[in-house]
């Protein structure tokens, strides 16, 4: 093991850290649904559009964050985007204002932006091209780990505690995560920054928009997406909890599996990405069974807790897939504009889960009949749950339809980037 290898390997724990924490804040708010509410005197469609703020400033960061890190490097990125989500996860542990909420939750978003975009970008520059691929694999792994800690420890520590307390234990992490990077993360090569071309941004804007199979790979990369943006990170507890009549902690160590399967179900991915001919099944054949499975899971009655583990994890295999659009948006286009590309799936992919996320919220309270319970919160239904997941279940079948109207002639799939 060279000493340049073992060098990019501690800048690269340092940067993943702060991929892994500002995953955790994204999907917080999921076990912590009732107290937003109760505490904000929310219903399910304002706290949708609460928790919404964040995925939407992180899909309008994505561009300028791409251009940035790619001029200036990802470490000063990387530094400010660390103190934006300190930040805003303070404000949000402080406040008892419902607008300084919403603010709060839109840094988190800003700060999010750079998490995949400047990891990516320290592989590409400290390790060798034919082991991104795995390197890749194990980020997207470390993301899950941020995102498993999100649901049954948070739920518990927020059961003991209470909300705003485990929110101040995680400014309290972020600050221990700022004073690592601070100290081990280096750029490889000294980027002190030059004047942005405008010229060139718009031209590499221009032909990103303009690429058919680019908007293709980000719709269908959006409809693959949706079971973990709207159903794990944000629904999923309440719908279990209702349905079923778990607890939070419950709910939540289920949900849990989702992400356990997105992480395996990456790993052979990338496997299977430098022996692969075609994609393009491999794309449909997941879009259906994701299909398939959140069908089950949404209207399927009686489901043991063992046949809901298989089922969870499951889907987190076949949203595993998500990651080949990605990576063929990539090769399908100019090597030149590739971060672009990157950055252009995230916005879409990111932003149109914001709007389905809010969608889902005012579907709840639509199909909502007015009763509530003794605190005064909104006693939903699980016909509400049902009838609003609905929308999701239909745009996963939408991204089944368009993988046969994907690029069909592919070369071995190179493991590049994903949405997280």
């Amino acid at each position: 093991m060279s000493s340049l290898f073992k060098r990019g390997l501690i800048i690269w724990f340092a940067a993943v850290f702060y991929y892994l924490y500002q995953y955790l804040l994204r999907v917080s708010p999921g076990v912590m649904l009732d107290d937003l509410m109760l505490t904000f005197s929310l219903d399910a469609k304002s706290v949708g559009y609460l928790v919404a703020t964040t995925t939407f400033f992180y899909a309008i960061a994505q561009m300028p964050v791409g251009i940035i890190s790619d001029l200036f490097g990802a470490r000063k990125m990387i530094l400010y985007s660390l103190a934006a989500c300190i930040l805003g996860v303070a404000v949000v542990s402080m406040t008892h204002h419902l607008s300084l909420a919403f603010v709060g939750r839109a840094l988190i978003g800003i700060g999010s932006a750079a998490g995949f975009i400047c990891v990516s970008k320290i592989t590409s520059e400290w390790f060798p091209v034919s082991q991104k691929p795995i390197w890749f694999a194990l980020t997207v792994c470390m993301g899950t780990i941020g995102a498993l800690l999100g649901y049954a420890p948070l739920a518990q520590l927020t059961e003991a505690v209470g909300w705003r307390q485990s929110l101040v234990y995680l400014t309290g992490l972020g600050l221990v995560i700022f004073l690592i990077n601070i100290i081990f993360l280096k750029d490889r090569l000294m980027t002190e920054g030059h004047p942005l071309n405008q010229g060139e941004i718009m031209r590499q804007i221009k032909d990103v928009l303009k690429s058919r199979s680019a908007w293709l790979y980000a719709i269908t990369a959006l409809g693959m997406y949706l079971p973990i943006s709207v159903f794990a990170d944000l629904w999923g507890v309440s719908f279990l909890t209702m349905k079923y009549g778990l607890t939070k902690e419950a709910a939540a160590s289920l949900l849990s599996l989702a992400y356990i399967g997105t992480c395996g179900g990456v790993i052979v991915i990338a496997v299977m990405s430098n022996i692969l001919e075609s994609s393009q099944w491999l794309i449909g054949i997941s879009a259906a069974a994701i299909t398939l499975l959140m069908a089950i899971i949404v209207y399927a009655s009686d489901l043991s807790s063992i046949t809901l583990s298989i089922l969870l994890v499951l889907l987190g295999i076949f949203v595993g897939t998500e990651i080949l659009c990605f990576s063929k948006a990539c090769q399908e286009n100019d090597i030149n504009v590739a971060a672009t590309v990157t950055a252009f799936l995230n916005f879409v992919v990111t932003l149109g889960a914001a709007f389905i996320q809010q969608m889902v919220g005012g579907l709840i309270k639509w199909f909502w009949d007015g009763q509530i319970t003794d605190n005064g919160l909104p006693l939903y239904q699980i016909d509400n749950y049902q009838n609003a997941m609905t929308l999701v279940i239909l745009v996963s079948f939408l991204s089944f339809i368009l993988a046969f109207f994907l690029p069909s002639q592919n070369a071995a799939v190179k493991i590049q980037d994903k949405a997280i």
